[in-house]
């Protein structure tokens, strides 16, 4: 399966659709902010705001982001940390027990960082959903350090067939 992060717009963090949004972080910051070493991930921001989301190819989300930002060069460069740094997440179940449902969070050190989009009816198949999620992280990681090693390597293909540039020995 691949995925692609996809970025989302609000025109403020107090629109209908941001707050939707962040209710499920609310709720898992609730319970588990203790845990977490956190209380509040808001930053102040004025104006629009910006969340990403990890969608699956069929266009489906899968997981979210945990904060908004006050433009999109900010959520990416979030994104490219968290993908870099994939081997570092690690996914806790969220229970509800009002709703009898799971769902899933992935935190990185104390920081909270992604949220499962959905509620699962146990905790192995919320648990197995996250550690979805962070192998397409992960998937992201290695496609992108091999498109780099592929660039790499087509600068030092030689421009003449059969010229070996300077340093490499047949």
């Amino acid at each position: 399966m691949a995925a692609q992060l996809v970025y989302a717009r609000f025109p403020a963090r107090a629109h209908r659709a941001a707050l939707d949004w962040m209710r499920a972080v609310d709720d898992v910051l609730s319970v588990h902010a203790p845990d977490l070493g956190v209380v509040s991930i808001a930053e102040p921001v004025d104006g629009a705001v910006v969340g990403w989301r990890l969608v699956s190819d069929n266009h489906r989300e899968i997981a979210r982001g945990c904060r908004f930002f006050a433009s999109e060069r900010a959520a990416r460069s979030e994104t490219a940390s968290l993908v870099s740094a994939a081997a570092d997440l690690v996914v806790h179940a969220a229970i509800e027990p009002r709703l009898r449902t799971t769902g899933w969070f992935v935190t990185r050190g104390d920081q909270l960082v992604m949220i499962g989009a959905r509620r699962y009816e146990n905790r192995s198949v919320a648990r197995g959903s996250g550690a979805l999620a962070v192998r397409l992280l992960s998937e992201m990681a290695d496609a992108a350090s091999g498109a780099a090693v592929a660039e790499r390597g087509a600068r030092l293909r030689p421009e003449k067939p059969g010229a070996v540039p300077a340093g490499l020995v047949r």
